[in-house]
């Protein structure tokens, strides 16, 4: 592509994609003079936002945005260096072997023998020095794809931990699967990731939001220290669970699949268990799993937890996998950004079942008793 046919793209993309940005893209041709940076970059923050300002934890590589940005980079060397700021920002979806590496490889991490390695070139690139400190947002799912080569090996524990703790500082909102990840027993012993060196949670101070496969947590069983918000792909309230979502007295908001057998001591347990001021837990199953379990505890306006059900859209057949298809939910969503505000209803409480079984003639005792 040209250097005049690439401002050409960039600005067809943008006009066709983003009428909402009401400023004249003239200045992408190579014959005007260059624009006010504060104007540029207000610009791309109009690029990278949504109409209603929920912002994805990545925008995916087909992503008109992700597109916009990468044409951006080759306009030229001045623009190169900011649009790729905004790409390492909000474009960080990471969701094969080959793209996981390449992140790898640019932020100057060692990659042996892989096929993606740049042999004779190691440590950090000083054209990608400052990468680091923008990337405050990723999605991470390496998944061994027909996008990667035959040669391309999965991804391995270490390798997640590397990268983790050399962008952790700085994220403030992650969406980590470690299922595609190699973690087989005798390599969790060989690195021990539980130890607080290796517990790549631990290096994220600044972390508020995040959505995790069931099986981090046993690999990594110390949350992030300032946790708000957490999405756990788990249908499950064991021991493990707890300690990890309870550990911490600053997380607002808990989403995780609905157990099988939900019992009321399951709740009286979240309850009991939570030491912050304000945590709103949200169960994910599909309508017609959700039920109040027998003498649940009966609301009341001082409680600090509050417990919601949400429902996951099915098909018209509903021939679908639940699990899989609320595990979908939670991912899509998360990664979306919407799941934290997605439609909810408060469970009802078993005195509030019983009220509903008893039709109206507890409005007549109710009436006797007052």
């Amino acid at each position: 592509m040209t250097h005049t046919s690439t401002h050409q793209h960039v600005a067809r993309l943008i006009e066709h994609d983003y009428p909402h940005i009401a400023i004249d893209m003239a200045f992408l041709s190579p014959r005007q003079s260059i624009i006010p940076l504060e104007l540029f970059l207000n610009v791309l923050d109009q690029l990278v936002g949504t109409l209603d300002g929920v912002l994805p934890i990545a925008y995916s590589p087909t992503n008109s945005v992700t597109q916009t940005l990468r044409s951006l980079t080759l306009v030229s060397r001045d623009v190169y260096p900011i649009a790729s700021r905004y790409l390492y920002s909000h474009c960080l979806y990471l969701d094969h072997c080959t793209s996981y590496t390449r992140l790898r490889r640019t932020l100057g991490l060692n990659l042996g023998y892989h096929p993606q390695a740049l042999h004779g070139e190691t440590g950090l690139n000083d054209r990608f020095a400052d990468i680091p400190q923008y990337i405050t947002s990723v999605f991470l799912s390496p998944l061994k794809t027909d996008r990667d080569s035959s040669a391309t090996p999965l991804v391995r524990l270490p390798q997640i931990i590397d990268l983790c703790k050399t962008i952790g500082r700085t994220l403030r909102r992650l969406a980590l699967d470690i299922q595609p990840v190699y973690t087989v027993h005798s390599e969790i012993e060989l690195v021990k990731p539980y130890t607080s060196e290796n517990n790549i949670f631990l290096h994220m101070p600044n972390l508020s939001e995040l959505i995790t496969s069931y099986d981090a947590l046993d690999c990594f069983p110390a949350p992030p220290p300032n946790l708000k918000r957490l999405a756990i792909t788990s249908q499950e309230l064991k021991e493990t669970q707890l300690d990890f979502c309870f550990s911490i007295s600053s997380l607002q908001t808990l989403v995780f699949l609905r157990p099988l057998e939900l019992l009321s001591t399951d709740v009286d347990l979240v309850f009991s268990s939570y030491k912050g001021k304000s945590l709103d837990v949200m169960l994910v199953d599909v309508n017609s799993n959700h039920r109040t379990p027998t003498g649940t505890r009966t609301w009341k306006d001082a409680d600090s937890v509050r417990i919601w059900e949400v429902d996951v859209p099915t098909s018209f057949y509903g021939d679908e996998d639940e699990l899989i298809l609320c595990d979908n939910f939670i991912w899509t969503e998360g990664v979306k950004g919407t799941l934290w505000d997605t439609n909810k209803r408060r469970m009802a409480s078993w005195a509030d079942v019983q009220r509903r079984l008893a039709g109206p003639v507890h409005l007549i005792m109710d009436g006797v008793l007052t």
